[in-house]
């Protein structure tokens, strides 16, 4: 776009047009930073969010440090065997839209079942287990959406930045250098047609 600017034929209509895009041009880029506000605040949200993240990854190595001390002290046979009587849970994998932003997200569809284990110890320290990796999955979950949308307000920023620095200041330069030709040929054919209407 940029290259074609410098073959506009000075006149009025290339003044309106160069207007209509320079207009146009601004318009986007208010809605871009509105977009880039919009998007900010929505990662400000999520990021206070992840403030979650050190206590569940300390919770969740603690579970998993309890589950393998019984496993050491009740031996491989018993252990595997109390695992084998845990129903698995149910997780899917949807998409989520953040502000626009496609991201997808693990979702937890059933929870694992317990209730064939009898042995409390067992039972406690495996449901410990699985709310730490429930948390775990969460955090995970907005850490992608903070990366998604830390990209699009990337792009959005260089877009912006585009606009500001290139495209309308280029713009801006050709829309005064054609008013400055259009009013120099005015005034020429002003004055053609005084001294032509004189003599």
């Amino acid at each position: 776009m940029l290259s074609e600017l410098a073959f506009l034929p000075a006149s009025r209509g290339t003044l309106q047009l160069l207007r209509r895009r320079l207009e146009l041009v601004r318009r986007g880029k208010d809605v871009l930073q509105m977009r880039r506000d919009q998007l900010a605040k929505e990662l400000l949200s999520i990021m206070d969010e992840l403030q979650k993240r050190p206590k569940a990854e300390h919770e969740f190595i603690e579970a998993a440090r309890r589950a393998a001390v019984m496993r050491m002290a009740r031996g491989e046979h018993d252990f595997r065997s109390t695992a084998s009587l845990v129903h698995p849970p149910k997780i899917t994998s949807i998409i989520m839209s953040y502000q626009g932003i496609p991201v997808p997200q693990a979702r937890i569809v059933q929870d694992p079942d317990f209730s064939q284990i009898t042995d409390p110890d067992y039972r406690e320290a495996i449901e410990r287990l699985w709310n730490a990796v429930k948390v775990m999955i969460d955090v995970a979950n907005k850490e992608l959406a903070v990366e998604r949308i830390s990209d699009q307000l990337l792009y959005i920023n260089r877009v912006v930045n585009s606009l500001e620095k290139n495209l309308i200041p280029a713009l801006t330069d050709v829309l005064r250098r054609i008013e400055e030709r259009v009013i120099e040929e005015e005034l020429e054919d002003f004055v053609r047609v005084k001294l032509l209407g004189g003599g």
